[in-house]
């Protein structure tokens, strides 16, 4: 009867720790967006200037996010900005745009908005823009308590005048971002694994005894069928 108790015990332990690990270890769910920005929308602003001086490539904006995270759980936020792979030149009828790169150096601003979230880094980020390259960002957040949390991406463009100017700023892309965090129990993932991990061994502790009696009867019988070949 208490073999039975403890085969029991051992193999409800087995899947309830099994089934932490399981959730701890599913991947999150990510989302992504993409923006394509053009050159009117990478213009200095505030020119006075009749043709007015811009980024000529066209552009896109490639966001990605996890949509769901468990508490505990580092999440990886990134935004590349990047020239357009395989795409023509832009068009700039009638000479619209000038090159911005002839008379500024052009820095990418990134920032992420939310409450509740711990971010690194700390916001805003810069990133030096030259001509043709693409830029980077990423956060790394981490959520403490279950529940949605709102928040927003934002990336501007920042010129700097080669002649020592004052800087100018323009934003070019805002996002939000919906992040779903979740839990077992009030259990965070972190702890989940530790807890998984610990139940897994007891459950086989448990029936230690068993498994060496079943290891030396399976020995046996294969001396056994070894015998009667020979």
């Amino acid at each position: 009867m208490l073999k039975k108790i403890r085969r029991a015990l051992s193999i409800g332990l087995l899947l309830f720790s099994s089934g932490l690990l399981i959730w701890a270890s599913l991947p999150s769910k990510r989302q992504v967006a993409i923006q394509t920005i053009s050159p009117s929308e990478m213009q200095l602003p505030s020119t006075t200037q009749a043709v007015i001086p811009a980024i000529l490539e066209t552009r896109q904006v490639v966001l990605d996010w996890p949509s769901s995270m468990r508490i505990g759980d580092m999440g990886v936020i990134t935004l590349v900005f990047e020239p357009i792979p395989n795409n023509p030149p832009s068009n700039n009828p009638q000479g619209e745009f000038s090159d911005v790169y002839d008379n500024n150096n052009i820095m990418a601003e990134a920032r992420f908005e939310v409450a509740g979230i711990s971010v690194n880094p700390a916001n805003p980020t810069r990133e030096s823009m030259p001509s043709g390259h693409s830029v980077k960002f990423e956060w790394q957040v981490n959520l403490e308590q279950a529940g949605s949390y709102h928040g927003n991406v934002w990336l501007s463009l920042r010129f700097l005048p080669l002649d020592g100017t004052t800087a100018s700023q323009e934003p070019i892309f805002v996002r939000e971002v919906d992040i779903h965090a979740a839990s077992l129990f009030g259990i965070s993932a972190p702890m989940a694994r530790l807890l998984g991990g610990v139940g897994i061994i007891l459950s086989v502790l448990i029936i230690f005894d068993d498994m060496i009696s079943w290891a030396r009867k399976w020995k046996r019988r294969m001396d056994l069928t070894t015998d009667k070949r020979r």
